[in-house]
């Protein structure tokens, strides 16, 4: 520990570097990294362990860069206002520090928050200073149209340009980092929203506004679209493969970046058939009691009283769209990043990124392509790729050990033997200990309610 303090070198020895920066495994390497870099690379009998080093035996295990989430919701006081009072939660039974474990448990240290709430920028910068451990918070302050969807504080709602110009400059001297466009904004605020965020060098994110068209997303410059579906809208019940090769090309052809967001429209398909198993999946006894009131409320509200033709038009629009929509515009050469949709039911904070990575194998993508939208592609897409997401020599040293090779069988992104989160590391019996502390919390917190 007194070690630790100093910022001893920490080096791993004779492990399988998967460095992501091409299709390749390099075995038997030694990686020394010291204060949060990767300070050496090379095979295991040309480089030498400095004095008082930690060595940590990595024989047998594979070494990848960390994992992403670029769409995450996380809970808050704005949730808990939306929810009815049988299911709303004292301030105590949210406890941050338990819930952004979850993260770290799976090898995730960057998140993109896409509706981030006010309590969320004292806690991205408490994770920077090293005082709370979570991964690295994007947040993106969701606007939209007034009257239709996510009430405030959740979202900013504006009905003109100068209601969207406001929204991004109080958003932008409040200190979030992004803007997320939302579906009800008209087009008017939609292009002040836009030029806005330009000025101000903050990245959009977000759906296609309802009243646009992906064609005029594009064209204005949005830096993301959030999930495959938000292209099947416009898609209006045409899945024809001719269909899908449009789009997928329009948007490969564009810089803008998709999210497709598989995992959750599957899980929406699996909790329409059947909402028990979906609501006490394995991983389930990890959600707090706020995140359990949010699933219960978006269930109840949004998704049960769903008509039938609405709910085989999900599943339909799933298999026959969305799923080869991603494979054809992967395919065109577009640009793919992970993402979850966590905070929605089904969707388990941290532990719904491996089914996010197996759905996009899936569809007929590599393991390599989809672990690459998860580890080098969010450091692209940010502009941030000279210092992070490859494993290299002078990148940051958020490195996750593995047990077996996820280039072979992608699920392997779930045997995880431990997690360096840029100096600390974290090992496979922490993470169980701490897991287990955490669903005891929770089960105790519910029999006393």
């Amino acid at each position: 520990r007194a070690q630790m303090r100093e910022k001893s070198t920490l080096a791993f020895t004779h492990v399988t570097v998967i460095p992501m920066d091409e299709e390749q495994t390099l075995p038997d390497q030694t990686v020394l990294v010291k204060e949060g870099r990767i300070v050496a690379i090379g095979s295991s009998n040309s480089i030498s362990v400095p004095e008082g080093a930690t060595i940590i035996h990595a024989e047998g295990k594979y070494m990848i860069p960390t994992l992403s989430d670029m769409h995450i919701h996380l809970e808050g006081d704005a949730w808990n206002l939306l929810l009815p009072p049988d299911l709303k939660q004292p301030k105590d039974a949210l406890d941050f520090s338990d819930l952004l474990f979850l993260y770290i448990a799976n090898g995730i240290t960057t998140v993109e928050i896409m509706s981030a709430l006010p309590e969320h920028i004292a806690l991205r910068d408490r994770i920077q200073k090293g005082e709370l451990l979570g991964p690295r918070l994007i947040l993106s302050r969701m606007v939209d149209g007034p009257d239709k969807a996510w009430p405030p504080p959740i979202s900013t709602w504006v009905k003109d340009p100068q209601g969207a110009q406001k929204a991004v400059k109080d958003a932008y001297t409040k200190g979030y980092d992004r803007i997320k466009a939302y579906s009800f904004l008209s087009e008017a605020s939609y292009g002040a929203l836009l030029n806005t965020a330009k000025k101000l060098n903050m990245g959009v994110d977000g759906h296609v506004p309802l009243a646009l068209s992906v064609e005029h997303v594009i064209a204005a410059g949005q830096n993301a679209i959030v999930h495959s579906e938000e292209l099947m809208k416009f898609a209006k019940g045409d899945y024809s493969e001719e269909r899908i090769n449009y789009y997928a090309n329009l948007v490969a052809q564009s810089d803008t970046w998709v999210t497709p967001t598989l995992s959750t429209s599957h899980s929406i398909v699996s909790l329409l058939e059947d909402p028990e198993k979906e609501m006490s999946a394995p991983t389930t006894e990890y959600m707090g009691p706020m995140a359990k009131g949010i699933w219960s409320f978006i269930n109840t509200k949004l998704y049960q009283t769903m008509p039938v033709e609405h709910r085989s038009g999900i599943h339909e629009g799933y298999v026959s769209f969305q799923r080869p929509f991603t494979y054809a515009f992967h395919k065109a050469g577009g640009k793919l990043l992970t993402g979850t949709d966590a905070l929605l039911p089904g969707i388990v904070h941290g532990f719904s990124i491996h089914k996010e990575l197996e759905e996009l194998v899936g569809v007929g993508i590599t393991p390599f392509e989809a672990l690459k939208a998860s580890t080098t592609n969010p450091f692209e897409f940010l502009g941030e790729l000279d210092h992070a997401g490859t494993v290299e020599i002078g990148k940051a040293s958020n490195l996750l050990l593995l047990d077996e090779n996820p280039l072979k069988v992608i699920s392997n992104t779930r045997k995880i033997f431990g997690i360096l989160v840029k100096d600390r590391w974290i090992t496979k019996e922490e993470i169980k200990s701490k897991l287990n502390n955490i669903s005891k919390a929770y089960a105790e917190m519910a029999l006393e309610h």
